[in-house]
């Protein structure tokens, strides 16, 4: 099956950003896109020639993973041969790595004669305004009125709405944990053996003697580490602030409908100067901002760094011990859970206007949230194979389970349909939906900026945070007042100002109308 994984157009954008970044960035390293085990493109598109016997549609599917697994073309066939029975049609799937999707699924929407029917996409930190504006993803609600009420039903119109603009649906968000909690997961062997209490870790400031103590003890390691693409994941969650989507303008209290420039506040400078002091101390991987070969659990398994970021949730260890296969994990949680709209735009199934077959689509999206037989086969792989369901109804590893090492039921729709994975406990569902429950939520649950009459605006602070915002979060700007002045010089001459004032204008009304 051809796959596009990599283009030449893609190498020479990387290669133009890694010169950027080098000339500001502390670190190089010689690991690239190679090392990721990608096929190159004939130039032939990944559509029509795939569709099988009888003109039975074939979907283009986006996916992501730490690693694409070596067995992915068997899940491929597999998948096939259930949508063929299910609802007609044939799958190809277009799988990426966490740290290159973003990357990838740019040069395709900007493509639209290049299909891409259903899009597994992550949005965290631009959110889908700037998508809406360029014309890239199909407005849903017909299609689920029509093809998609075991969608309505599973997900809720609350955590629908949180993906819409102006009363049109553009994504539907997955069964995971929607309220947004932050740990550090770190080498369990390390912490043992160095007699670490992680339970006193509440804050970013908390971890400061943890990473002098593991450092000291392992100088041959970085204490935490990042990948290219992921590194402002989580770094500056504060537990008041709302991020509305996109950053460029956030509530900082996020019980106050104030929206403000969050890089000119105190706690962002506070950050800054402690990330600052954590890499001049040396305990942050050097190459975050150049390397896109590594996730950030692949960083940790590779022997390379001792913990990293995520999100906290129950189940969080087991699903992270499913990727992370050479050391087990401890973790370090901060603060509580928050529910904000940015959580729940995070990752999504779309439909692109690159969609060959749009209705199809949504039939596909539909059984990621009503079939188990589906959800599973995305999550673990194939049953006998890559798991084994116990006589507990666990899922386990199977015989081949190495070919589809990356298991994790959160990305495949509804999770809740899958199995739950050994090692964790038999009510881990009704846990999560407590955790869910139990998260403070946003005055700005769901509310979605139409960015359209600021789109030039959009894309010019997006160039801003590029260039500027890793650099800072991670601690290599060096000057930290002067970098963070000229960032906001930056911002505001890329239009910050106005992009704020009419996001706060479409707050005003998105609140007025409740």
């Amino acid at each position: 099956m051809k796959k596009r994984f990599l283009r030449k157009s893609l190498a020479v954008v990387m290669a133009v950003s890694t010169m950027l970044l080098a000339c500001t960035a502390c670190g190089s390293t010689d690991q690239g896109e190679g090392d990721t085990p990608v096929q190159e493109s004939s130039g032939e598109e990944a559509s029509g020639e795939n569709e099988s016997a009888g003109d039975m549609p074939n979907l283009v599917v986006s996916y992501a993973y730490a690693e694409v697994p070596a067995d992915i073309d068997k899940i491929e066939a597999a998948l096939s041969e259930m949508t063929k029975e299910k609802i007609g049609c044939t799958v190809t799937l277009e799988a990426f790595t966490y740290g290159n999707i973003n990357d990838q699924l740019t040069l395709i929407l900007s493509s639209p004669s290049e299909q891409l029917d259903v899009m597994f996409g992550r949005f965290y930190g631009t959110g889908i305004s700037g998508y809406v504006s360029k014309g890239q993803l199909t407005g849903l609600n017909d299609l689920l009125d029509e093809y998609g009420q075991g969608i309505k039903e599973v997900i809720g119109q609350d955590y629908l709405d949180a993906a819409a603009i102006d009363g049109e649906v553009y994504g539907v968000t997955t069964c995971r944990d929607l309220g947004a909690q932050v740990a550090f997961l770190f080498r369990k062997d390390i912490i043992d053996e160095l007699g670490i209490d992680l339970s006193g870790v509440r804050a970013y400031e908390d971890l400061t003697p943890v990473f002098e103590q593991i450092h000291e003890a392992h100088p041959e390691l970085y204490v935490t580490g990042g990948a290219a693409v992921q590194p402002s994941f989580f770094i500056k969650q504060f537990k008041s602030v709302d991020f509305l989507a996109d950053k460029l303008g956030v509530l900082m209290d996020y019980k106050e409908p104030v929206v403000s420039n969050l890089f000119e506040s105190q706690d962002f400078r506070d950050l800054v100067e402690l990330t600052t002091k954590w890499n001049q101390a040396g305990y942050i991987y050097p190459d975050i901002t150049t390397d896109s070969s590594n996730s950030v659990q692949m960083l940790l398994s590779n022997g390379l760094a001792a913990s990293y970021m995520q999100s906290w949730k129950p189940g969080a260890i087991v699903e992270n011990q499913n990727t992370v296969q050479n050391y087990e994990l401890a973790a370090a949680v901060i603060d509580e859970p928050a529910a904000f709209t940015m959580s729940v735009q995070s990752w999504m199934w779309t439909i692109p206007t690159n969609s060959k077959y749009p209705e199809k689509a949504m039939e596909f999206m539909n059984l990621l949230y009503t079939d188990e037989e589906v959800v599973n086969l995305l999550s673990y792989g194939i049953e006998g194979e890559h798991y084994v369901v116990t006589e507990d109804g666990f899922a386990a590893n199977g015989p081949q389970s190495a070919g589809y090492a990356d298991k994790a039921a959160w990305k495949a729709g509804n999770a809740y349909l899958a199995h739950v994975w050994e090692g964790d406990e038999a009510d881990l569902y009704e846990k999560l939906k407590a955790f869910n429950d139990s998260a403070d939520t946003t005055c700005a649950m769901g509310f979605v900026m139409d960015n359209s009459s600021v789109s030039t605006e959009y894309t010019a602070l997006q160039s801003v945070l590029a260039q500027y915002e890793t650099l800072l979060e991670w601690g290599f700007a060096g000057d930290v007042d002067a970098t963070i002045q000229e960032f906001n010089d930056a911002l505001y001459e890329a239009g910050l100002q106005a992009y704020m004032d009419e996001k706060q204008r479409q707050l005003d009304e998105f609140l007025g109308g409740q």
